[in-house]
């Protein structure tokens, strides 16, 4: 059985629109030594079909067909089929840049887990101008604060590579259910549990939203949407003892979140006393700074005066 240099999972669902223009730009990568995991996840469109006519003109591509369980289900599935040596993710409607796979295996030291690099966000229609987003880079508690955050390139799992072994290793995995925000739960983990990794400014990856992307789709009522997300995100500072140190992250999420749902004064006056018990949960108060210890007793005394947080 041959082993690829790079397996690439992309999970596909109702994507006959666009899955062929995501593949061609997999096709198209300079470094040839791939193979795509394409998992249609259910759909009920031309998707499958069209996947299967392309994997029947190149060996590299491989489907998987299964009930649709939701994106999460769907990368698993792949993950838990891959044979590279590395592991990168896509989505079925947007682009891997030429040089892509290329680029992040010469980020390889050798020893890194992670190899990751920049984003470009496109807006469908050419309304809104190109812009690149990339990874907060630093030590393990610059990360972790950018990825509860979700203030850089750093968030998705697309844009970089996993060690696979290590992946596999680790037993990390996408958590069921979430449809927000999953990327997020999953590289807090990964980024946890690596003992190094690389990063870079160079853009590899294209994602497109507007229209009926996934995105464009999540911005109506994204708050009650990030919930499974805020949730993880809260279970994931608590297991790992991190309350103190993401602290103000933690508040951070909550009321970017909060904000880009109802604005700044209707998410102040919406936020919760249970809420707030979330976020100061095993909080050290005297550990933290003078200004983090005036946000804490803000958000205890009354949550409304979040309104005035930066």
């Amino acid at each position: 059985m041959n082993t690829p240099l790079v397996s690439i999972v992309m999970p596909c669902y109702q994507a006959e629109a666009t899955v062929g223009r995501t593949v061609d730009s997999i096709l198209a990568q300079t470094l040839p030594d791939f193979e795509l995991i394409a998992v249609d996840d259910g759909s009920t469109d031309g998707t499958g079909a069209l996947l299967d006519a392309l994997a029947a003109q190149d060996a590299r591509i491989r489907v998987i067909h299964q009930q649709n369980g939701g994106v999460a289900c769907a990368r698993n599935a792949g993950m838990a089929a891959v044979r590279g040596r590395w592991l990168a993710f896509a989505d079925a409607d947007d682009l891997l840049l030429p040089d892509a796979l290329f680029h992040l295996l010469s980020l390889d030291d050798g020893v890194s887990e992670i190899l990751c690099s920049a984003f470009i966000m496109r807006h469908i229609g050419g309304q809104e101008e190109d812009r690149l987003f990339a990874c907060a880079q630093g030590d393990l508690q610059v990360v972790l604060e950018s990825l509860v955050r979700g203030d850089s390139g750093l968030n998705p799992m697309y844009g970089k590579l996993y060690r696979t072994e290590w992946v596999q290793s680790t037993g990390l995995s996408v958590p069921p259910g979430v449809k927000v925000g999953e990327d997020v739960l999953f590289n807090l983990e990964a980024f946890a549990h690596a003992s190094s990794w690389r990063m870079d400014d160079c853009p590899v990856y294209v994602y497109t939203w507007g229209g009926d992307s996934a995105m464009a789709r999540a911005q109506a009522d994204v708050y009650a949407k990030s919930q499974r997300m805020l949730e993880g995100i809260a279970h994931f500072v608590q297991a790992h003892g991190l309350e103190t140190a993401l602290f103000r992250a933690h508040i951070d999420i909550y009321l970017r979140t909060l904000r880009k749902d109802r604005g700044r004064l209707r998410a102040a006056l919406s936020l919760h006393y249970r809420t707030v018990g979330v976020i100061t949960r095993g909080v050290r108060f005297s550990q933290l700074c003078a200004k983090q210890k005036l946000y804490y007793l803000a958000l205890r005394t009354l949550p409304c005066l979040s309104y005035f947080l930066p």
